[in-house]
């Protein structure tokens, strides 16, 4: 499918002609836990979500109506979603129950969003049926419709397709924001394409691609990269729900061979895990080397990482060349930019101290400054038509090499926060679009380093929480990838104390004690910097952003005002 003027197109209008042009085609498949799995073409994956879509308006929904969706990343899901679309209604996924964690406030956020996007209907899956009824309960305009019973007896015959105007609002997505209520992407069409079209040129995809993804549809990366992308441009998807990829990660390896995938993603602790716990057993006759393109992103990518994933699955055909990086946001509605995709990704060594202390990247030349030295991998090249800019604090455009807060003059920005002019402000100045991330470039290539709010200062070195992940995922004893990590002022200290919150492994017969020794000990040899605190809570209770990131901001938050130790089973251990 060739890339088009975004011009005059709508998301209505793109899978109206691929419903018409090739209906036939592989569209859609969803991998179950035995690895057994059937692909639909699209006219059915269309069929199913215009039944839907029929309850929906027979229900009220109408086109330029806002409809919020709390559903685990299931097929339901994705019929509701194009479901919306087919109506001309503008959805949000909102992270269910099961990821945002025992002690979530996804009642309240439920009923934020739906206040602010002025929400017609709410769709809820088993899992968030309390929700729903709470939200019945508060606000009785609100339509609600339960995942999948409501709509089982849809006729497709009856909904009545809108396509709305390239530049009507088409859809919302929750930003990752780790205190308070999230914040609200709106996505104009327009943008929307602009990112597809980008990313289609930029990762030199076609028809005869195939992808595999199991990261959640709540998240950009599963509903732009990965499920939108697919649906415009014409590349059947196979699809793991995430819960079944952290109980049996060997699903997402296997799988690939199965589906013929030649692209999939994951962020670093992914690849992490995988690594880690998937058994050559569960590999046995498995032939990886069809896929081109490990698509590593969301997170900051460790070399490690990449090299560990690499080296161990090698004899099953993952080359270095197969492993890609990307890196976007919410606000720029998905990728932005990608390393090359017949080529290898780059890594640079440079001075650790200049890097944190004074904001350069000064690189290491050779071995002799060795122990002053930190691998930086580059997140790629912007897509066609997007120019990166790196800012200072007081808005000056910076040289390469110097780190400042990531800007994008983009084709695919957001419109703005919905309601929220004053973070609108913040984030969109004249040409560019302000990420909150911090990098730097080298010619064309992005270097991300971290976030401006998340950086952590310990004896006049600056730390990103993703600086602790290694170390904390060869603790045995702690649930893998369930952490947040903060800095806390000291006066006395003049500096800050370094205080790590995560979640225990039901299984561990190690005590508290013994994990918080393992944990000051793995922290110090890897990254070089004590721990002062830990705090360990109960496996399943952590929450998570609306996104499903983790919130190290708001357990600071939390710690600060004296919280964090109050909730259950909450064991905190300093020393």
């Amino acid at each position: 499918m060739a890339t088009k003027s975004s011009r005059n197109r709508t998301l209505q209008s793109e899978l109206a002609a691929r419903r018409e042009t090739s209906p036939d085609g592989n569209a859609l498949t969803f991998i179950d836990s035995r690895g057994r799995f059937e692909w639909r073409s699209f006219g059915d994956l269309y069929n199913d979500a215009a039944r839907c879509g029929a309850v929906l308006q027979s229900r009220g929904l109408r086109r330029g109506d806002s409809c919020v969706l709390v559903m685990p990343s299931d097929v339901d899901a994705c019929h509701a979603v194009l479901a919306c679309l087919l109506v001309g209604a503008k959805p949000v996924l909102v992270a269910p129950p099961v990821v945002r964690g025992v002690h979530s406030n996804l009642a309240s956020v439920v009923s934020y969003v739906a206040r602010k996007m002025e929400a017609r209907m709410l769709i809820v899956g088993d899992d968030a049926v309390d929700v729903g009824a709470s939200l019945q309960t508060a606000r009785s305009d609100v339509a609600i419709v339960f995942a999948p019973d409501d709509w089982a007896d849809g006729d497709a015959q009856v909904m009545r397709p809108e396509i709305p105007k390239a530049d009507d609002i088409a859809a919302y997505q929750l930003t990752s924001g780790t205190t308070g209520f999230p914040k609200i992407c709106v996505w104009e069409h327009g943008g929307i394409l602009a990112s597809l079209d980008g990313m289609w040129q930029i990762m030199d995809l076609s028809t005869d691609d195939v992808f595999l993804n199991w990261t959640p549809l709540y998240h950009d990366m599963g509903l732009m990269n990965n499920f939108m992308l697919c649906m415009i441009h014409g590349i059947p998807l196979a699809m793991i729900e995430t819960m079944e990829f952290l109980k049996r990660p060997s699903l997402w390896l296997r799988g690939l061979e199965l589906t013929g995938s030649t692209t999939t993603w994951s962020p670093n602790f992914g690849y992490t895990l995988a690594a880690q716990r998937i058994a050559d057993r569960e590999l046995e006759g498995v032939d990886l080397s069809g896929v081109k393109g490990f698509w590593n992103a969301a997170e900051r990518i460790h070399l490690d990482t990449m090299l560990t994933f690499q080296q161990r699955f090698e004899r099953y055909g993952v080359s270095l060349r197969a492993m890609k990086t990307n890196f976007g946001c919410a606000e720029n509605v998905g990728g932005a930019t990608f390393s090359d995709p017949n080529g290898d990704f780059v890594v640079e060594r440079v001075r650790s101290r200049k890097l944190y202390e004074d904001g350069t990247a000064i690189p290491v030349t050779d071995d002799s400054d060795a122990d002053n030295a930190v691998d930086v991998v580059s997140v790629g090249m912007p897509f066609p038509g997007m120019t990166i800019g790196i800012f200072s604090r007081n808005g000056h455009e910076l040289a390469d090499g110097r780190v400042g807060e990531v800007g994008l003059a983009t084709p695919s920005r957001m419109r703005e926060y919905l309601g929220n002019q004053r973070e609108t402000n913040r984030a969109i100045k004249g040409d560019y679009l302000r990420t909150g991330d911090l990098g730097y470039k080298r010619g064309d290539d992005l270097f991300w380093v971290g976030r401006v709010k998340e950086r952590i200062n310990l004896h006049g070195k600056k730390y990103d929480p993703s600086d602790f992940e290694k170390a904390l995922f060869e603790v045995s004893g702690l649930r893998k990838g369930c952490f947040a990590a903060f800095g806390v002022d000291d006066t006395e200290l003049g500096t800050q104390r370094l205080v790590i919150v995560s979640e225990t492994s039901d299984r561990t017969k190690q005590s508290d004690a013994d994990i918080f020794q393992d944990v000051k000990e793995k922290v110090l040899e890897i990254v070089g910097v004590g721990v002062d605190e830990v705090v360990f809570l109960k496996q399943g209770t952590m929450t998570k952003t609306s996104s499903g990131k983790r919130r190290h901001q708001f357990y600071r938050q939390q710690h600060v005002e004296g919280q964090l130790q109050r909730l259950a089973g909450a064991r905190a251990l300093t020393g």
